[in-house]
């Protein structure tokens, strides 16, 4: 939802590093590729490629290391927060949505999205993934959750903490308000599998993971608003 804009660029910021210039990350090399251009480096998350998109073929270390917040907060917004379709989406999603996307890339996060309201995995916001959002039955949702999670859910709900999905813990859901819950956990379980499917997760999956699950906890609380879901 463009409201939590602001909260959503702000938790992305506060994960990503400052000025990197590391010859053996592709990101920093301004044809995309080690070797590829100018070593110019990365900053905030935003990465040389992406700027020489922006800005031409002029981009430098120097220009990179000038990169600010408000140039983050622009690119971030051009690339990222408005082809992923972010406006659109319920309150808690839309920083889920938006953060795995920055960090592994915007089809893939879309991507997961799709695969838990069952439709195509195309990796594109388009109209039939917004309005899968209202129409996906909560049980198929919540087969992506986990028993223990689940369980947990059932318990906050006064019923029986059997962590298996049966009509009362549907119908709960729904009167609880806590449908939109239901779509955090199940997109944080699948982006949790995602991080740990990575080449480089041996080196950086603890914090992969730890950003993740800050990540759905932060969106947990902005689903908390009672607003439709969609």
């Amino acid at each position: 939802m463009k409201k939590n804009l602001s909260a959503t660029l702000s938790f992305t910021l506060a994960y990503e590093g400052g000025y990197s210039s590391n010859r053996a990350d592709p990101g920093n090399w301004t044809g995309g590729r080690v070797g590829s251009g100018q070593l110019a480096g990365t900053k905030y998350g935003i990465s040389a490629p992406l700027v020489t998109r922006t800005e031409g073929l002029c981009v430098n270390a120097q220009k990179m290391r000038l990169l600010s917040e408000d140039d983050f907060r622009r690119l971030a917004v051009r690339y990222f927060w408005q082809p992923m379709g972010c406006d659109c989406l319920p309150s808690g999603l839309d920083l889920m949505v938006f953060d795995h996307g920055f960090n592994v890339g915007a089809k893939t996060s879309i991507s997961l999205l799709q695969t838990i309201v069952g439709v195509e995995r195309d990796g594109i916001m388009g109209p039939q993934t917004i309005d899968a959002l209202a129409s996906t039955k909560l049980g198929f949702v919540a087969h992506f959750v986990s028993q223990t999670t689940l369980a947990a859910l059932q318990k906050e709900m006064g019923i029986p903490a059997t962590g298996m999905v049966d009509q009362t813990t549907i119908t709960m859901l729904d009167e609880t308000g806590r449908r939109r819950a239901l779509f955090c956990h199940a997109l944080s379980a699948l982006q949790l599998g995602n991080y740990r499917s990575k080449k480089g997760f041996p080196i950086f999956g603890e914090g992969w993971l730890a950003r993740a699950r800050a990540r759905r906890d932060q969106a947990l609380d902005l689903a908390a608003d009672k607003a439709p879901l969609a």
